[in-house]
């Protein structure tokens, strides 16, 4: 049996390998999020909660419910598309209005608007030949926080950055490549 890592067809995933696109905001309207603006993005994690029973002097614990975890995107803030506006856009969309009048005041965010707004958002891994290896879809995403660049200063020549929480339902991953055939995990 050859080792592991002297194998060439053997192939890590590489973490600078990847893309991430809002399906809703890919095209050329007003508004949208380029795949060429993420700089950084964090993969899903689920949690398993525990339940714990006590009896006596001892301590069992029972698997409770999956939670998964808020991901955090940066991106870089081009001129052109803005992303300061793309991402008050999707909130406008998502039901957010400025409470410029009596009625505009009682409008407020929907899971609907947030699908309407963003659509999925997928995480590709690719391989070396810019293929997908792996493929992460966040169910229902909503953003949930969004730093439109922290501090502007002049004695800074760095990109300028927004930062974006998005919290999802769940995250359903498809494998690709190789000698598999697609599949989904967890039944999906």
């Amino acid at each position: 049996m050859a080792l592991f890592w002297s194998d060439v067809k053997t192939e890590p995933k590489r973490q600078f390998r990847f893309e991430l696109s809002f399906s809703s905001r890919n095209g050329d309207q007003q508004g949208q999020i380029p795949v060429w603006t993420v700089k950084t993005a964090a993969k899903p994690k689920a949690t398993v909660t525990t339940i714990q029973h006590t009896y006596i002097d001892h301590e069992f614990n029972y698997p409770g419910r999956v939670k998964w975890e808020p991901i955090s995107v940066t991106l870089v803030d081009p001129v052109d598309p803005d992303l300061s506006y793309a991402f008050l856009d999707v909130l406008g969309v998502a039901g957010y209005k400025y409470p410029t009048t009596a009625g505009i005041s009682k409008a407020s965010l929907s899971k609907k608007g947030f699908k309407d707004a963003i659509g999925s958002i997928f995480i590709k891994q690719l391989d070396a030949d810019g293929k997908p290896v792996e493929e992460w879809e966040l169910k229902n995403p909503m953003i949930t926080s969004v730093d439109f660049g922290g501090d502007l200063s002049y004695e800074s020549d760095e990109m300028a950055e927004i930062t974006v929480e998005i919290t999802f339902d769940w995250a359903n991953l498809t494998r690709h490549g190789g000698n598999r055939t697609n599949k989904s995990a967890a039944g999906g």
